[in-house]
């Protein structure tokens, strides 16, 4: 029995032991590479690539910007994700659970889809920016989609999703009786706001512009795209990279990272100061009904507008799909449609190689993504390992930092033979991108999972053991069962962020692994604006389809 009981443990402990190497090989490592080379001249050590680089009023600015555009992203992206979710869950709203699917939509399409939507519609020549001018016979453009204001128009429509999650499960789980009681002692509206509703909705409101702020500072599609002379440091780093001076690279690199960690670890202990605790036995929340007939008409009527103006591009990148490339050298507005541009795909080899390889590239990311996550999700909610926190910590660290200073610290760490990469040097190989995927991927699946582990009860585990079941009956039959609905939907989150991600691709792909939103950028540039975007349509049915089957499991595991 003893001996038995110890080579469990050992099992247990070589388990962790290369879990922990893997998450300080991959996501660790990386990182530290990036500062070593940030802070090396000639092989040795020295400060000169950050003295030159705030001694520079060229390199600042490009710093200045992103934190702008990231502050910015919060306040444009809170007002708006922050109304919706009231609008949806805190007052009577019908079709709710039709409205609340459609606001979710850019949770699961790929940003660069939507960018190219945006642009098709209200670029300089997009559609509604043509309609306009000629409808008001104007000698140019209404307006242009460019700069720092097209950039918050995108984040505004795609980013918003953030505080609006969080605040909509917020609103959900929000103690009704203190409302109650407040109301009942005499309390106005306004007090019941501040002093009640309020501090219950903080902490969600805190962490979700946490995310929007890293993403927004990290932004790189849409300043890539629509950014013009508003330059922030994503696009630098490319730059910097694309000129081979990964040093530069890497003090950018490792600056915006700084940046990041800095604002997610002070949005994080403000979150936690911020936890309000009813004193009162909580009732379910229910949705308040809006009483004067012109708000209750204004308030629905605004956001199946918003719904609309998100849906949108959607439909537009399926209009366009059909049109042939060569009519828009002539013609502002779709005159013609054809199947030629899907026929183009699925008739060339070459065509159809971009979505192989990023379907392949998603599912390799997705299945180590859950060979990681699993153990890591065991670790973090069933253990009192005192290593727990390190896992958790390495896993949820690739949250705060941009997705292009991940793939930053992908090439510095695999720029030559190390213990990692099974002493080969994998920049310029395959193996890089879908592991920059993977990286970026890590927390959310881990997140995903926490769920399942919490809904794991201990009670039909010990059950199972104390009726004479083994260790691997009792996993194959009661654990692996319950857990599958979080495992799969897991996966298939993966899969979708991947199959369409852009930033890291941009950064990582090859002449051989070229994905799909590469593929898609190209046949932009190229004039070839039908094929990129039957890509798009491709890639929205596959993601539309998916987020089905992931919103069907993830309530599954929720329960």
């Amino acid at each position: 029995m003893r001996r038995g009981i110890q080579s469990g443990t050992v099992v247990r402990q070589c388990g962790l032991f290369i879990l922990l190497l893997f998450l300080f090989g991959y996501i660790l490592f990386p990182a530290l590479k990036t500062l070593e080379t940030s802070l090396t001249e000639g092989g040795v050590f020295s400060l000169i690539h950050y003295r030159d680089f705030f001694s520079s009023a060229t390199s600042r600015l490009p710093l200045i910007n992103s934190v702008t555009l990231g502050l910015l992203s919060v306040l444009v992206c809170g007002s708006m994700g922050i109304s919706l979710a009231f609008a949806i869950h805190f007052y009577e709203f019908p079709w709710r659970n039709l409205a609340d699917k459609l606001l979710l939509l850019p949770l699961v399409m790929p940003g660069i889809i939507i960018v190219f939507a945006f642009v098709q519609l209200y670029g300089e020549s997009g559609m509604v920016t043509k309609l306009l001018q000629f409808l008001l016979k104007m000698e140019s453009a209404p307006f242009c989609l460019s700069g720092l204001t097209g950039i918050l128009i995108i984040h505004a429509s795609t980013q918003y999703i953030y505080f609006y999650l969080t605040v909509s499960i917020a609103i959900k789980q929000m103690d009704y009786s203190a409302i109650e009681s407040a109301r009942s002692l005499g309390a106005s509206k306004r007090k019941v706001f501040f002093s009640i509703i309020l501090p219950f909705l903080k902490p969600a409101i805190i962490a979700a512009a946490a995310m929007t702020f890293i993403s927004g500072a990290g932004s790189f599609t849409a300043p890539s795209l629509l950014g013009g002379d508003f330059k922030v440091l994503t696009i630098q780093i490319l730059l910097s990279k694309a000129n081979n001076y990964m040093e530069i690279a890497a003090t950018q690199v490792s600056i915006l990272t700084f940046i990041s960690i800095l604002f997610f670890i002070v949005f994080r202990i403000y979150e936690a100061k911020s936890q309000f605790i009813s004193s009162v036995k909580t009732v379910l929340f229910r949705p308040v009904p809006i009483q004067s007939p012109f708000y209750r008409i204004l308030v629905r009527s605004l956001v199946w507008l918003v719904i609309c103006s998100i849906l949108l591009p959607l439909v537009t990148i399926v209009l366009v799909s059909f049109v042939p490339s060569s009519s828009w050298m002539v013609n502002y507005f779709p005159k013609e449609f054809t199947l030629d541009n899907y026929l183009a795909i699925f008739s060339s080899a070459r065509k159809l190689q971009p979505l192989f390889n990023s379907s392949v590239m998603a599912i390799a990311a997705a299945g180590v993504g859950l060979l990681v996550a699993i153990p890591s999700s065991f670790v973090i909610v069933k253990t009192e390992l005192k290593a727990k926190w390190i896992v958790e910590f390495l896993t949820m660290l690739p949250w705060a930092i941009p997705a292009s200073a991940i793939a930053i610290n992908i090439i510095n760490a695999f720029n030559e033979p190390t213990i990692f990469s099974f002493n080969q040097v994998l920049v310029g190989t395959s193996f890089l991108l879908p592991l920059g995927y993977l990286i970026r991927s890590l927390p959310i699946m881990v997140k995903t999972l926490n769920v399942s582990f919490h809904n794991l009860n201990d009670v039909y585990i010990e059950a199972s053991k104390s009726l004479g079941g083994s260790s691997f009956h009792t996993f194959k039959n009661v654990a692996v069962p319950m857990l599958f609905p979080g495992i799969l939907a897991g996966f298939l989150l993966i899969f979708i962020r991947s199959i369409g991600e852009y930033t890291v691709s941009v950064f990582l792909y090859n002449a051989s692994n070229k994905p799909l939103s590469i593929a898609m950028v190209n046949g932009v540039f190229e004039y070839n604006l039908g094929l990129a975007m039957a890509y798009g349509t491709l890639l929205i049915i596959l993601t539309f389809l998916l987020s089905l089957i992931m919103s069907r499991f993830l309530g599954m595991s929720s329960h």
